[in-house]
């Protein structure tokens, strides 16, 4: 009533000259405004009753869980499909009245579906086909992003991935291996947000670390292999050059891993080829050759780790790191780039070679003294480069 009222009011006051045209549209959706949060708030549920609500869910649940082992399996896989199909139904309904609570319900559609597998394959003796489990929960997870495209669902899908391929290692055959790699590419590809298109990213290379693990691979070079076939990925999407940190994050990593345990006896279990290693160095210095990208040249140093670690006592590959982390370094404050990751990653080469080759002959405060020098000295040189080149370009 209220709502005709006001619209008519309005209309006869525009035609009385009143009020113009625009004073009077605002007038009446300001009052339609006030009128659906009154609404809203004369819909809302009386707290006895949504507590009560809660105490009978409560309940069911305690008698499902007394009586779970007298439960026929059927009818317990159909519990959790109706709790799961009952969230994904609320979350609909609440679209218009509470749209707030709709991603929580959509959350907990996921939960329930997770629930429903796990209780499917602990029912029929499926604890063997635990890694198709959490592929599954990828793909729903990924399925959900394309859908409602909403932030969380990217993080859900992350941990589903961390969760397969972590689960992976322990046996995965080739139907896992080509349904991982299909759902992984449709989030690569139509992923809309940044951040799926790295989580993506990052599953491609942890999928291709565990095939590695079912082709039986025994060698010590498979990761670096595993980041020269992702380059791959630059042939087809040329234009997202942003895959470049990504490509030289791993190489950060993948050369601090190879410093840390080529003392540790890991190369001794199988010594590397030297054709493998060969044709790896051609690999990696051919991405760069390959993609013209300047960033590219780091990753290509890579080349250098399947010479170096046929020098047992891992000097080499130190003396080798150390260079190419001091020249990035220079190189990144040369181009006037970003220099706090060059910085860290220095300094992790830094503190990897004192702790395997430097701690047990140093008492440990004269370590941290040197560590604490060597940094001072550093960042004192790059602040007066800093400096300088501020004066040169106030003088120009």
């Amino acid at each position: 009533m209220i709502q005709v009222s006001i619209d008519k009011k309005v209309r006869e006051w525009e035609e009385a000259g009143l009020l113009d045209e625009v004073t009077g549209q605002r007038l009446v959706e300001y009052e339609h405004k006030k009128l659906a949060v009154g609404d809203k708030r004369e819909h809302k549920p009386p707290i006895l009753v949504i507590i009560g609500s809660i105490l009978l869910a409560l309940s069911l649940f305690s008698f499902v869980a007394a009586n779970w082992q007298a439960i026929p399996d059927l009818v317990k896989v159909a519990i959790f499909l109706v709790f799961m199909i009952g969230m994904y139904v609320t979350a609909e309904r609440l679209q218009v009245k509470a749209s707030r609570y709709v991603t929580l319900f959509r959350l907990l559609g996921v939960a329930f579906f997770v629930a429903t597998m796990i209780v499917i394959f602990s029912t029929y003796n499926l604890s063997s086909q635990i890694p198709f489990l959490f592929w599954l929960f990828l793909a729903v997870a990924v399925m959900h992003i394309l859908i409602y495209k909403h932030p969380i669902f990217t993080f859900l899908a992350a941990l589903a991935a961390f969760l397969a391929i972590t689960n992976s290692f322990q046996g995965i055959g080739i139907t896992l291996i080509v349904f991982g790699l299909v759902v992984t590419w449709v989030w690569f590809h139509y992923g809309d947000n940044e951040l799926d298109r790295i989580f993506a990213w990052f599953g491609f290379y942890g999928l291709l670390i565990a095939i590695g693990q079912y082709a039986d691979y025994e060698g010590r070079f498979w990761p670096l292999w595993a980041l020269a076939a992702l380059h791959v990925l630059f042939l087809i999407y040329r234009e997202r050059t942003q895959w470049n940190y990504l490509y030289l994050f791993v190489a950060a990593v993948l050369s601090i891993g190879y410093l840390i345990n080529a003392t540790e006896g890991w190369l001794s279990q199988r010594m590397p080829s030297v054709i493998e290693a060969t044709i790896l160095s051609v690999a990696l210095v051919a991405v760069y050759l390959l993609h013209r990208r300047s960033e590219l040249i780091w990753v290509s140093l890579l080349a250098v780790i399947p010479f170096a670690l046929f020098e047992d006592s891992g000097i080499l590959l130190a003396i080798l790191l150390e260079v190419v982390a001091l020249a990035y370094l220079v190189y990144q404050d040369h181009n006037r780039q970003p220099i706090v990751l060059a910085f860290i990653y220095f300094l992790f080469v830094q503190m990897t070679i004192y702790f395997i080759y430097v701690w047990d002959k140093l008492d440990i405060s004269l370590f941290f003294l040197i560590g604490a020098l060597i940094v001072f000295a550093l960042s004192l040189a790059l602040w007066w480069r800093s400096r300088s080149r501020t004066r040169g370009d106030a003088q120009t």
